[in-house]
């Protein structure tokens, strides 16, 4: 939990974690997501263990105690592992603590851990019982299977009180120093300047919406259409908050394009007395040749936090200006021979804005952030950036899949060797592998499909602790072995089995265990559990935020994103704002002619083909969107153009070859049609400003393809919403397409048409879906959808083709980002 202090009522509350002696940082695998579930796991069984041998054991009793130190009233709250009450003798206040003792007991800092878990019991004893009636003692279990270690902890209230008396001031210190910083950072929030010469009318509102919604503690659900300048509106009122109320703003993004923006506009608005910090996947921060985050073989952390001190590498880093880029944290972390990565990480406190991906806030196994249970994100102002991604993300978190492929991998991997530690994972890895095979059998036979099945989940705990108790020996096999893999298949079963057990523990209607077998692209066996619904989850981390504001240009209908993202409805608003482009600079048309049901729409290729045809604007560029590549090269194949180049997205396209077709839309030398997906690469987070794309047409509304997640799907929003066609298919699907057709119309100067083809964009309830601008001045089924086209863009001046410039110098002075606004 986070620490409290009123300086003025003279109180501290805080958990007993904050009360420990600080120690050196031992982030990475020793302390990461795995080790912390298999640590929780050990401790349940521990805790069954210790209860059916003695019936006096109470496992996790809760301690709130209050006391007076020195004029100051300190209230702690916690709780202890474990309790005996035994009818004779002294209580045992016990806590239990998972190491490897190979290496935790011989680490450098491991006194001072121990000493940190020897003050831990001490104060639950003290909180438990302030007489001293009671002994203190710890209960070490090795996660490599070694015989578990008692040790009697020594204390006396005295001995409590003194150290207490010692935090308790160090605490109110730092928050003397803190509330400094704090007027610092409310005398920029009263100067801090919009990062634009002017604010548009739609940004003033949405400014005001989200500074009302945040400052009182509630949610937003922000709808505006692309181009309106939402990052600029968004940021300016939540970092003035934060600012103002010495909390952190924390920028979520679906992808890292998304993120250049929002570190523009916030460097504009900088004047030096705050900072901003950009994270970066680990995987893309790693200055060793594998990703191995054990300072046991990463030169990079080993003794890190010494040389780290010693280099002065945070100091440097905040010293260097306001925004903290990943860069440079890297270029000068691998030069201190300190992780770039956990480096990064430890500027978190030292920003009161900071941008990162979605999987930072919302993926349980690498949050950084906190969760509900230990305050989560209670001093944090949270935006969602094109939270429309986040429904199908976090049910991602929540659905761990392990395939037999991947089991075979790690069991092929270590089979070839004599040492005994890999004998030992062969063995496991075996046997897990013919229990997927087993469950896989017993739920699909021999058939190809996906079905509902059961697991064995006290034989998968047993697995997994087998397999972790594996991982330090498997490790200096590595090392002493020279295998180094940049994706290590042990490690990934291991992993993948610790969701698996954790949320298969969790027992929620809405986590499914299915068997799959595929066999394309590759033949497979896998066991999951599939999440049809993630919002208990993170609804609880944004019920613990400060406020949250969820924004995309497809956020509407408000309902479904609440529901699916967990948002509390008496906390949450909405607000969905009108284009504020000029109406008569976009042309929206259906074509009703024509049926692209899955049923249907082989008799419609050809015509779709010539439809196309017909459309493509002349001397201009247009973006044509299918729902499935199947579909697009059917339509491929008929397809006649003579003025037009074509351009054909496929399944394997790179990204260089994604740059390169952009760029010669850019350049506008030849009218060119790309044939695309929905959802895909050029459908969705990328822009086309200027005549880069002067005409969007959408074949089919995209919906998922019908399986047996997505039936599930539908069964559950049936059953718990009462909507369950709604929320499985149809909202999913014309999100896409509205995400497509954003692409168009992205500023005042912007013309285009939109062509929707497919006799149920006429229908209902495809038509409640549509954006409500787009409704607006004619919309509906044109007598010629070609002439309509053709007629809206002879009104406009035909695009001359790119002229090539010579490079001008740049200017050394920051200028504001010119995107959005």
């Amino acid at each position: 939990m986070a620490v409290r202090i009123d300086l003025e009522a003279r109180t501290v509350r805080c958990g007993v974690h904050d009360l420990l002696p600080e120690t050196a940082p031992s982030r990475g695998w020793r302390e990461g997501p795995s080790r912390l579930g298999i640590g929780a796991e050990l401790h349940r069984v521990v805790q069954g263990q210790l209860r059916s041998q003695d019936a006096a054991y109470l496992p996790e009793v809760p301690v709130d105690a209050t006391l007076e130190i020195d004029g100051w009233q300190l209230r702690v709250v916690g709780r202890v592992d474990g309790l005996y009450r035994p009818d004779l003798g002294r209580p045992v206040v016990e806590e239990i603590k998972t190491l490897h003792f190979r290496s935790d007991l011989h680490h450098l800092f491991a006194q001072e851990r121990i000493e940190r878990f020897r003050w831990q019991v001490r104060i639950y004893a003290f909180c438990l019982f302030p007489g001293g009636d009671a002994q203190a003692r710890l209960l070490l279990v090795d996660l490599g299977g070694a015989e578990p270690r008692r040790e009697e902890v020594a204390w006396s209230p005295g001995q409590v009180v003194a150290f207490l008396r010692t935090r308790v001031h160090a605490l109110v210190a730092a928050e003397r120093e803190r509330q400094k910083t704090l007027t610092r950072w409310r005398a920029a929030a009263d100067e801090l300047a919009f990062p634009f010469p002017e604010v548009r009318p739609v940004q003033a509102e949405a400014m005001e919406a989200i500074e009302e919604s945040l400052s009182s503690g509630r949610h937003l659900l922000l709808a505006a259409p692309t181009g309106v300048g939402k990052t600029a509106a968004a940021l300016f009122p939540a970092i003035r908050l934060a600012l103002a109320s010495g909390r952190r703003l924390v920028f979520a993004t679906a992808k890292t394009l998304q993120q250049h923006l929002v570190v523009d506009t916030l460097r504009a608005m900088q004047d030096g007395s705050w900072h901003s910090l950009q994270l970066r996947a680990k995987a893309r921060m790693c200055a060793h040749r594998e990703v191995i985050c054990h300072e046991e073989f990463c030169p990079y952390l080993a003794d890190m936090w010494l040389r780290m001190a010693e280099h002065g590498v945070i100091e440097a880093l905040v010293s260097h200006g306001p925004h903290l880029d990943p860069d440079r944290i890297f270029d000068l972390a691998r030069a201190a021979e300190v992780c770039p990565f956990e480096t990064s990480l430890s500027l978190i406190g030292q920003a009161s804005a900071v941008v990162c991906d979605y999987n930072y806030v919302f993926d349980p196994t690498i949050a950084l952030f906190g969760t509900p249970d230990d305050g989560g994100l209670e001093d944090t102002y949270l935006i969602i950036d094109e939270a429309h991604n986040l429904v199908d993300r976090t049910r991602e978190y929540y659905s761990p899949r392990l395939g037999r492929s991947t089991v075979q991998a790690a069991r092929r991997l270590v089979e070839g060797y004599r040492q005994r530690v890999c004998r030992e994972l062969e063995e496991i890895l075996a046997d897990l592998e013919q229990h997927l095979a087993d469950r896989v059998g017993r739920a699909i036979g021999q058939a190809i499909g996906t079905r509902q099945t059961d697991l064995d989940s006290e034989r998968l705990v047993e697995t997994r602790l087998a397999l972790d108790a594996l991982l330090i020996p498997y490790f200096t096999f590595k090392r002493q072995a020279e295998v180094w893999l940049a994706q290590d298949p042990v490690m990934e079963v291991s992993l993948t089995l610790s969701r698996l057990v954790d949320l298969l523990a969790d027992g929620g209607r809405e986590l499914v265990p299915l068997a799959e077998r595929t066999a394309v692209p590759q033949a497979e066996e896998a066991v999951r559990v599939f999440c049809l619904d993630a919002s208990r989850f993170v609804g609880r981390l944004l019920t613990s935020s400060a406020g949250t504001v969820a924004m995309s240009a497809t956020l509407q209908p408000f309902e479904f994103y609440r529901d699916l993202l967990g948002f509390e409805p008496d906390r949450t608003d909405t607000l969905a704002l009108p284009s504020p482009f000029p109406r008569q600079h976009r042309l929206v048309v259906t074509v009703s002619e024509v049926d692209t049901t899955y049923g249907q729409r082989a008799r419609y290729y050809g015509r779709i083909a010539e439809l196309v045809s017909e459309l493509a604007p002349r001397g201009r560029n247009a973006l044509v969107l299918f729902p499935s590549y199947a579909f697009l090269n059917e339509v491929a194949n008929r397809l006649h153009l003579s003025e037009h180049q074509v351009e054909i997205q496929r399944g394997d396209d790179s990204e260089a070859l994604r740059r390169d077709v952009l760029a010669r839309l850019r350049a506008n030398h030849a009218p060119t049609v790309l044939l695309a997906v929905l959802g895909g690469v050029f459908a969705e987070g990328v822009d086309y400003p200027g005549e880069m794309l002067s005409e969007v047409v959408v074949v089919s509304p995209a919906l998922p393809q019908v399986g047996p997640e997505r039936e599930l799907l539908k069964a559950y929003f049936q059953d718990r919403f009462d909507r369950g066609f709604e929320y499985a298919y149809l909202v999913p699907g014309l999100t896409r397409v509205v995400q497509a057709a954003g692409r168009l119309i992205r500023s005042a100067e912007d013309h285009g048409a939109i062509v929707l083809v497919c006799r149920r964009f006429a229908r209902e309830p495809y038509v409640s879906l549509l954006p409500p601008d787009w409704l607006e001045g004619g919309f509906g089924e044109a007598p010629d959808p070609a002439a309509a086209v053709r007629e809206f863009f002879a009104a406009l001046p035909v695009p001359e083709p790119e002229v090539s410039k010579p490079p001008r110098r740049r200017r050394s002075r920051r200028a504001a980002p010119k995107a959005e606004n």
